[in-house]
């Protein structure tokens, strides 16, 4: 046992493998529905080029490996000892390399994705600052990579359908983007109330009041788009999100065992909701 504990605390964390297990469905949905969506809009254009092809996998690979670079970024920044933050640096410049070729084959390839650096330039801006700032774990940090995570999935979908022009997304896919933006930013608070904010009882309530006002914004757009079978699924959602956003904190503060991977594992449900609801309004 003090070998383990010993060797753990000479090694820390791993710059190469991002341990923040809660991101990865965050990081993964998004890219597979917009990945889905994207083959489908190519399989539905009149006269496809194969360009997609080839520019849908590239951005897969600028988003991931730019994921991995800024997450060993954020080691770096809060690393005091020279040497550490060096070597955390290490992976930062191998995984944004391989972003970087990523970006330039999609960009060569499909040059009006530059279109798209305007929604997701600042997004990534707020989460490098708030990590220089000491602060990669804030609401601010999370809900902006949240919502550029979800922003793949129109981004995927302008790419399969054509030269990758923001006009050429389908509305329904802005608002598939919308509700997942939604649903994960609701992920955030929540989690906060299961760890860092759990005896907070103002930050429960935000939790939950969050999680209303999604709710009803989730509804609105559903009968605004007119797709019932995926607003039903997204209402669904939204609906069991807000349910254990109450009643989780309310179990665990009467004795209920909550650790961090079970909360994990009773997220898993929702979110096979909330990518069904995606799925449905792209097929049906």
């Amino acid at each position: 046992m003090a070998t383990t504990t010993v060797r753990k605390r000479k090694h820390g964390i791993s710059p190469w493998i991002p341990n923040q297990h809660g991101a990865w469905a965050m990081l993964v949905s998004p890219a597979a529905l917009g990945l889905v969506s994207g083959l489908t809009a190519f399989v539905l254009a009149d006269a496809p080029s194969y360009r997609p092809l080839a520019v849908l996998p590239a951005v897969l690979v600028a988003w991931f490996f730019g994921y991995f670079a800024f997450f060993a970024f954020g080691l770096a920044a809060k690393a005091r000892n020279p040497q550490r933050r060096a070597g955390y640096l290490r992976p930062v410049y191998v995984y944004g390399s391989v972003s970087l070729v990523g970006i330039a084959v999609a960009l060569l390839l499909q040059p009006q994705l530059m279109w798209w650096a305007l929604p997701f330039v600042p997004l990534v801006a707020i989460a490098v600052w708030e990590t220089l700032q000491g602060r990669g774990r804030s609401a601010l940090s999370g809900v902006s990579t949240v919502v550029a995570s979800a922003l793949l999935l129109p981004a995927m979908t302008a790419v399969g359908g054509g030269e990758g022009f923001i006009g050429e997304v389908p509305t329904i896919i802005w608002v598939c983007m919308v509700f997942l933006a939604l649903y994960f930013s609701g992920t955030i608070p929540f989690v906060k109330t299961m760890i860092r904010e759990r005896n907070n009882p103002t930050y429960l309530k935000i939790s939950i009041g969050y999680h209303v006002v999604a709710l009803l914004i989730v509804g609105a757009l559903a009968v605004w788009a007119g797709k019932w079978v995926a607003g039903a699924l997204a209402v669904l959602t939204m609906s069991v999100a807000l349910g254990r956003a109450v009643w989780i904190p309310w179990s665990a503060r009467h004795g209920e065992p909550w650790t961090a991977r079970r909360v994990g594992m009773a997220e898993v449900p929702v979110l096979l909701i909330a990518c069904a609801a995606v799925l449905a309004a792209v097929f049906l």
